[in-house]
């Protein structure tokens, strides 16, 4: 499936940048050709307007047909040719390199009124056709002899602009196809850097259906083997078959417990879930859930220690606080032994509250410990089925404090215990 998505992705993305290049070539090369032409044709108009405006009519000086006009700093040849009313053209001095298929090109009608460019044998020129703008005729005076024009023609060379263009082109479309191959390139790297989240978010969605079904087969087999058992003997009382019922009980009860820590993850992924955040005393809902737990501390001769800062505001939702402190008190007491401690504090800080609760536990080995909020994992030590955890309390828990914009860190030793440390800002 990712193969031929990648596929798809890089011929995508290889288009839309060749397309860009292509794009971008093409106005590079029409821009600097048209710079180019309408230089030239700005100049024979400007040697136009200076023929009307300098040369005495109706005569014109016949000695050669050979202009010269300045374009920046360079000097370049412009030729006159002359016409007839019937379109026959006007032999001059210097109009002998014309030969007669060359004035078949360049015949009035076939140029037309604007410049266009003409190719004359192996060069190229750009022609003008010009009336004199106060007289519907022109004389041409060649020596004694006079002969009635009725257009004239202003034409330069272009063969050097002609082979620039030719060699810029053949530079764009070299650059386009390198251009092309850094695309597929592109396109091939883009497309697997944007199928990485697709994959892992792939492989969690896989690993968490596995162990979600995994811990739910679990429960359901010891409820289905238990209910079996009862009804082998359906004239037992309830005080006789009362452990089977409360097995029954209990799995029952850890997988309302699964099921609800599944839907909430569930809902946070997809943005279900929003936070009713109002003003709460932390402090409050420290002490709330330590009094929670005592009991449960009491039958482990757990010694529960607090230091807590009296007065400590935040901006948070109370319902998900409640539900962060029980899964790491609960988490702290299954894992601390009989005669171990907890201690929980909660301070102020500069900027944010701290939380931390400490314990005397099992701890957590260190290769394990970067992976203790994710869903369903239990070290080998540290996080044992025995405990009847369901191995989504650390994981909710981490999604409880990125919620509200903190931080959740673990620092454990082995045998020693395990700190659970809470950061969250004031609002």
């Amino acid at each position: 499936m990712f193969k031929r998505t990648r596929i798809q992705l890089t011929i995508r993305n290889a288009a839309v940048l060749s397309v860009i290049l292509l794009a971008l070539h093409a106005f590079v090369y029409f821009v600097m050709k048209d710079m180019m032409f309408n230089n030239i044709d700005k100049s024979l108009m400007g040697v136009n307007d200076k023929l009307d405006v300098t040369t005495p009519m109706p005569a014109l000086p016949g000695e050669g047909s050979t202009l010269i006009y300045q374009v920046g700093q360079m000097n370049r040849p412009v030729f006159q040719l002359f016409w007839t009313k019937e379109k026959e053209p006007i032999q001059t001095p210097g109009n002998e390199m014309f030969g007669a298929a060359d004035w078949d090109k360049l015949q009035p009608d076939k140029i037309g009124t604007a410049a266009r460019t003409v190719k004359l044998g192996d060069q190229y020129y750009r022609v003008f056709n010009s009336a004199k703008s106060n007289s519907p005729t022109l004389i041409v005076r060649m020596g004694d002899k006079t002969q009635t024009s009725a257009t004239r023609q202003l034409l330069t060379n272009i063969s050097a602009e002609i082979s620039m263009l030719y060699r810029l082109k053949l530079i764009l479309l070299t650059g386009g196809f390198v251009g092309l191959l850094v695309a597929v390139a592109t396109g091939y790297y883009l497309a697997n850097r944007a199928l990485i989240p697709i994959r892992v978010s792939l492989e969690k969605q896989q690993q968490f259906v596995s162990d979600a079904s995994h811990e739910l087969r679990t429960p359901l087999s010891v409820i289905q083997a238990h209910t079996e058992l009862l009804l082998r003997h359906p004239d037992h009382t309830i005080e006789q078959d009362s452990k089977h019922v409360s097995t029954v009980l209990q799995e029952t009860k850890r997988m309302s417990k699964l099921v609800s820590g599944l839907l909430t993850l569930a809902r946070s992924d997809s943005n279900q879930l929003e936070l009713d955040k109002r003003p709460v005393q932390l402090d409050r809902i420290v002490s709330d859930s330590l009094s929670k737990m005592t009991m449960l501390a009491e039958v482990k001769h757990i010694s529960l220690r607090a230091e807590i800062e009296p007065s400590v505001s935040i901006h948070a939702d109370e319902e998900r606080l409640h539900q962060l402190l029980t899964a790491l008190l609960d988490n702290a007491v299954k894992y601390t032994p009989e005669g171990g401690s907890i201690r929980i504090s909660c301070r102020m800080l500069s900027q944010a509250v701290q939380l931390e609760v400490e314990d005397t536990g099992i701890g957590i080995a260190a290769e394990h410990l970067p992976r203790i909020f994710d869903r369903f994992y239990r070290g080998e030590k540290a996080r044992t089925r025995q405990e009847g955890g369901t191995g989504l309390g650390l994981a909710i828990a981490k999604w409880i404090v990125e919620r509200h914009g903190g931080r959740i860190r673990a620092e454990s030793k082995l045998g020693v215990g395990t700190r659970i440390t809470v950061t969250m800002p004031y609002a």
